[in-house]
């Protein structure tokens, strides 16, 4: 299973449209939950995944292969978003793995419509099924 515990609130409709679809196509191949609340609260998680500027980056293929791995060892995989002001130092520390998604600076909103983006292409990569969307 996978997790993603959002700090923020998504408000704009044409951000919640875009989550929702992929959303929708995750499900396909593995259950999904998307809650919206402290990231730094407690969540029962098997493996714990922070997003964060300073954090390691990959291409698509690195993420597909990482994600495969993880899905094989561990039961439930939490990525987290933190908002605006981001992660403490306190709370980087208890992830077992800090990625980026640019050196850029998106609104959280945006990273969270990007991570599920590129957790369906890592999974029709696994999958081997083509996506060019």
């Amino acid at each position: 299973m996978l997790k993603i515990v959002c700090r923020g609130k998504m408000k704009e409709h044409f951000y919640r449209n875009a989550e929702e679809e992929y959303r929708k196509r995750i499900e396909k191949f593995i259950p999904i939950e998307i809650t919206e609340r402290d990231a730094a609260a407690h969540h029962r998680c098997t493996y714990h995944i922070y997003l964060d500027e300073r954090g390691e980056e990959m291409d698509s293929r690195s993420f597909s292969h990482l994600l495969k791995e993880l899905l094989l060892h561990h039961k439930t995989i939490c990525f987290f978003i933190g908002g605006w002001e981001g992660f403490t130092e306190r709370e980087r520390e208890r992830a077992d793995r800090i990625l980026s998604l640019s050196k850029m600076t998106f609104p959280y909103q945006l990273c969270r419509v990007v991570l599920l983006e590129q957790i369906y292409r890592a999974l029709t990569m696994i999958k081997g099924i083509s996506y060019q969307k």
